[in-house]
């Protein structure tokens, strides 16, 4: 089984492939708009029905969401302040936030939890990540009404945002225990596992260095929010509650991931500040090296 810096390394590795990419002309930044897309309509769907489709689903295991979108919404608040604070833009201050309340609870956080929890910390993980499914179609609806379009329009992208009918889809196919046939089985999963190289990949073509250096404040704001302060708000919560056990180092570790790449996705399709959105992920992402080993070493 490989460590959590070795898995936390594989998407780095793959931004800085699209970033190669980019410096040998062979994509352009343009291209992160038509991979967001795929993402957004094909893999992502794909991803979230798959993980839906075959959970376990056990009573006490939705605490792990509930807790997630607590956490989210106190983030959102934090960061809200710290915009006005700067008096920040619209555009600013709604990339900041999503980059402060999203989890990359699902690429990193998966493989790290089987990793150090095994099969049960897996489960668990799965069901923190539907806080991160749920905030990512709340974002998609909220940004809709923000950033243009009218009450028909906002409707009508809601019916056609596909992410959404994947989590209905795939909690009713769970629910009544759907079984799937091969090809559709198979097709699925190659689409799923298609989402986060090409998340990485429209990252790497998107990230500007000189910009990094501009937003730096910005990015060490978003790091110490996410990696530091997000993890000690759901030790102290969870403490306060008494839970313990498997849902209390999920709910630990998984707050302290660092943001997620559909964050990228909702920059880009949203036309949000998606150079300080792949500053502030390309930072965090390095950094979390170092806070999650820290706090697997206290979990262990």
């Amino acid at each position: 089984m490989p460590s959590s810096i070795e898995v936390i390394l594989v998407p780095t590795f793959m931004i800085l492939v699209g970033l190669m990419l980019k410096r040998m002309q062979i994509l352009k930044s343009s291209d992160s708009t038509l991979l967001s897309k795929i993402v957004l309509n094909i893999t992502l769907p794909s991803l979230i029905f798959v993980n839906l489709s075959k959970a376990n689903i056990s009573m006490d295991l939705l605490i792990l969401p509930i807790v997630g979108l607590m956490l989210s919404f106190i983030l959102i608040c934090v960061s809200y302040l710290f915009c006005r604070l700067r008096n920040y833009s619209k555009t600013t201050t709604w990339t900041i936030m999503i980059a402060s309340s999203m989890m990359n609870t699902g690429f990193i956080g998966f493989p790290v939890c089987l990793g150090v929890f095994g099969n049960s910390g897996f489960l668990h993980a799965i069901f923190y990540d539907l806080s991160t499914t749920t905030l990512f179609i709340v974002y998609g609806m909220i940004l809709v009404k923000e950033f243009g379009g009218s009450r028909d329009d906002i409707l009508k992208d809601v019916f056609k945002f596909v992410p959404l009918w994947a989590v209905l889809l795939g909690i009713v196919s769970n629910y009544l225990n759907v079984q799937s046939f091969y090809l559709l089985d198979n097709v699925l999963n190659y689409l799923a596992n298609a989402t986060i190289p090409l998340i990485m990949l429209s990252l790497g073509l998107t990230i500007d260095f000189k910009s990094i250096g501009n937003n730096i404040s910005d990015s060490l704001f978003v790091s110490f929010t996410k990696l530091v302060l997000a993890p000690c708000i759901v030790f102290a919560l969870l403490g306060l509650f008494n839970v313990g056990g498997m849902i209390f180092n999920i709910a630990v570790l998984e707050a302290g991931m660092s943001t997620a790449m559909n964050a990228l996705v909702l920059a880009i399709t949203y036309k949000l500040d998606v150079k300080l959105m792949s500053s502030l992920i390309f930072t965090n992402i390095i950094l979390s090296l170092f806070t999650l080993t820290a706090i697997i070493t206290l979990l262990t």
